[in-house]
């Protein structure tokens, strides 16, 4: 019997240590690609960017059981391997709480009936993400939905995420600022009208070198942005590049920051 007692005492000093979200695997937390940051994320066996690539995640609808976090990535099961991605770009569903008191819905909609209103703090059990910006729980047994941004963890990550955009702006808006105290340089090629700020510089120096020529036979990508065949033609002029890099920045990622901030975390855009 004792030996029994000190086995229970030890096991239950070890598990919270191993398991950082229960006391048991079963309640794991779980990751869920952020679609308003990312359509796709790189898969990598090691924490950290590099040549290391496994497999890519694009799915909402699929979650990820999350092992353990540290510095900004997340060891997860994928596909019956440990792996990491950047927890940035994921949605954690995991036990939070409610920051301010608010009505729990029985489906993710504004007009969709109330199951009773719940007071700040009140413990709850992120299960998926919902439509219309909702967040499917279990709270006390009961499921329902509550607005993400009522959610600890969640409000937690999107003020991150806000931070990081203001950060952004501000270093755009000095870099403008530094820029209008420079002499403009004088352009003798006419047909040059694509956009110009720092991230896309950025961007061209870490794909091509900053070579309108570069040629990377494996893909056929061709050019300065080394853009996908379909955009970009072989021997397209410096003009058609600009085009279509600044086309494509404006479609997927809404500004060449953004895609910055999205090839720095992941080796591509």
């Amino acid at each position: 019997m004792k030996f029994i007692t000190k086995y229970a005492l030890a096991a239950a000093l070890v598990i919270p240590s191993v398991f950082a979200f229960g006391s048991h695997k079963a309640e794991a937390a779980s990751a869920v690609i952020n679609k308003d940051l990312a359509n796709g994320v790189n898969v990598r066996s090691e924490a950290k960017l590099g040549d290391n690539i496994i497999g890519l995640i694009d799915d909402e609808d699929s979650q990820y059981e999350i092992k353990d976090k540290k510095d900004g990535w997340l060891l997860i099961d994928f596909e019956g391997k440990d792996a990491y991605v950047s927890a940035d770009l994921f949605h954690l569903l995991e036990e939070t709480e409610l920051v301010s008191a608010t009505n729990f819905r029985k489906e993710a909609s504004l007009d969709s009936e109330i199951i009773e209103v719940l007071d700040k703090g009140t413990a709850a059990k992120a299960l998926e993400i919902a439509d219309n910006g909702f967040v499917k729980v279990e709270i006390d047994g009961k499921v329902g939905y509550v607005y993400n941004n009522l959610l600890k963890t969640f409000r937690e990550k999107n003020e991150k995420v806000k931070a990081q955009k203001v950060q952004e702006q501000k270093a755009q808006a000095k870099k403008a600022q530094a820029a209008k105290k420079q002499a403009p340089a004088k352009n003798t090629n006419q047909s040059y009208k694509g956009s110009t700020n720092w991230a896309k510089e950025w961007i061209a120096q870490r794909e091509s070198g900053g070579s309108y020529t570069a040629y990377n036979p494996r893909g056929g990508y061709y050019g300065r942005y080394q853009l996908n065949p379909s955009l970009v033609r072989y021997g397209a002029s410096p003009a058609e590049q600009e085009a279509a890099a600044d086309n494509y920045v404006a479609q997927r990622y809404g500004s060449w920051e953004n895609a910055q901030a999205f090839w720095q975390r992941n080796g591509w855009y």
